[in-house]
């Protein structure tokens, strides 16, 4: 209970930090967006005058549109950033998990590629089925989950960003589960196995009760918090350098 209240309490300075960060941020990123967008418009005059080298001008064209597009990336991520500023302490609602599993991977899946992390996701086995609970939790728990197993103990502390191939695999999967009355959303993370390797079984895996114990409270709060909603549970298992956690969440 006592370290409940201390992960509540951290929760609450995080999101009046949250909430100031993002306001900062959001400044220069509009104006950014708007010189971009200016800048486009400057190139298209040019072009129809035909004043200006039209190789010059192509390769103008696809920095300032490659400018656009990650400033807008970082707008959306300040955006939803910001949900969790003013979200994440909102009374349960109903919401589409899948629809926040797929925002959170095209936010996050390029990046992690980089990183050596293949982000996958399946989403149509839950059908577009809505639960009960906080989207905004529930996103910042999705995240932090994705973002944890990418860091994994076991990886190595600095992969090569050059590699063509992923050295570990994020898989989220969505399912509805009629007889539960939930949708099952499982992130599951393990060294992807290179040619030779020895891919064991389930031999040597363990299981954490629904209840998330100190350790997983103390790794994943935001997870830990969205397993104890009205309705929900969490249950994480793992082998070797593989983990699993599963938060299933009450159909509407």
């Amino acid at each position: 209970m006592t370290r409940r209240l201390s992960i509540e309490s951290e929760l609450r300075v995080l999101q009046e930090a949250v909430a100031s960060a993002v306001h900062e941020l959001s400044q220069p990123l509009n104006v950014v967006n708007l010189l971009a967008d200016n800048a486009l418009d400057d190139v298209a005059t040019l072009e129809a005058a035909g004043v200006v080298d039209a190789a010059v001008l192509g390769g103008l064209r696809r920095r300032v549109e490659a400018i656009v597009e990650h400033a807008g990336k970082a707008s959306d991520i300040t955006r939803w950033v910001r949900a969790f500023a003013v979200g994440i302490g909102e009374e349960a609602t109903v919401f589409d998990p899948g629809a926040v599993i797929d925002r959170v991977a095209g936010i996050f899946g390029n990046d992690l590629r980089v990183a050596g992390v293949d982000l996958s996701v399946d989403t149509n086995a839950a059908g577009g089925d809505l639960v009960v609970g906080n989207e905004a939790l529930f996103s910042f728990a999705l995240t932090e989950a994705i973002l944890w197993m990418a860091r994994a103990p076991g990886l190595p502390a600095v992969v090569d960003i050059m590699a063509e191939a992923p050295l570990r695999q994020i898989v989220v999967r969505c399912m509805t589960d009629p007889s539960s009355a939930v949708v099952a959303v499982t992130i599951g993370s393990e060294p992807l196995a290179s040619a030779g390797d020895q891919v064991e079984d389930g031999e040597g895996r363990h299981e954490l009760a629904s209840e998330p114990d100190e350790a997983v409270a103390a790794a994943l709060p935001l997870l830990a918090r969205a397993g104890q909603s009205a309705g929900a549970s969490l249950v994480m298992t793992g082998k070797d350098r593989s983990v699993r956690v599963t938060l299933s969440l009450p159909l509407s």
